[in-house]
């Protein structure tokens, strides 16, 4: 049974290809409704944002409009005036990645918005959410390889991010998905900022030998 947020790309997809409406006055439309967005809509909205921005959305003339057209600020908006609601904050996150893809544009958008420290408030706003704190980590993570000019127009901080990874190594012990992502991510951050006093202060340095030795009969 399909969900309404994989009819509607296929929808458009087909509105699309038979000429009946124009790409960008639909990415335009949508993104005016998820600035106007309230709180019970929104994680809908992120949802939809998340699949019509995908790699293999249905309609794939679609993704670049919605980046210029600004989805990526309505998203990061969005999350700021919910970051209380964990399922929304999910697939917010979910979105901002969706939408950022490989795009460069969307790279900038994301680092202008705001993008990133919607991230880390909603890893502070709900450390015991799982699958929320893995794909923070990965994000995160995902930073530390941007270009300078990037990280600044992103306020983006290792030293935060490093902070927030580890906060969640501690919260997450079971979870062999969350320890390997973190670990991973640490292993970037020592590579490209050199910052082994950030990693291993603290607890650190025991905390991964920790994980290590608790997860090291694990697959990744």
């Amino acid at each position: 049974k399909s969900s309404w947020t994989q009819v509607v790309p296929r929808l458009l997809a087909q509105l699309v290809v038979n000429e009946v409406v124009l790409v960008s006055p639909v990415a335009k439309a949508f993104v005016s409704a998820g600035r106007q967005c309230g709180p019970g809509a929104a994680a809908g909205w992120l949802s939809l944002a998340k699949q019509l921005s995908a790699a293999d959305c249905a309609c794939p003339e679609l993704p670049q409009p919605l980046v210029d057209e600004g989805a990526i600020g309505a998203a990061s908006a969005l999350m700021e005036r919910c970051v209380a609601d964990g399922p929304t904050q999910l697939t917010g996150i979910e979105a901002l990645s969706s939408l950022v893809g490989s795009r460069w544009g969307g790279l900038v958008a994301f680092a202008e918005m705001g993008g990133m420290l919607r991230i880390e408030a909603a890893m502070r706003a709900h450390e015991k959410n799982e699958v929320l704190q893995t794909k923070g980590i990965r994000a995160l993570a995902s930073g530390i390889g941007w270009p300078q000019e990037i990280q600044t127009k992103a306020q983006y901080s290792h030293k935060r991010a490093v902070l927030l990874t580890k906060a969640a190594m501690r919260q997450h012990v079971e979870s062999p998905e969350l320890q390997t992502a973190a670990l991973e991510g640490l292993s970037k951050y020592l590579e490209k900022a050199q910052c082994v006093e950030d990693v291993t202060e603290e607890g650190g340095a025991g905390l991964i030998k920790a994980v290590m030795a608790r997860h090291s009969t694990e697959s990744k």
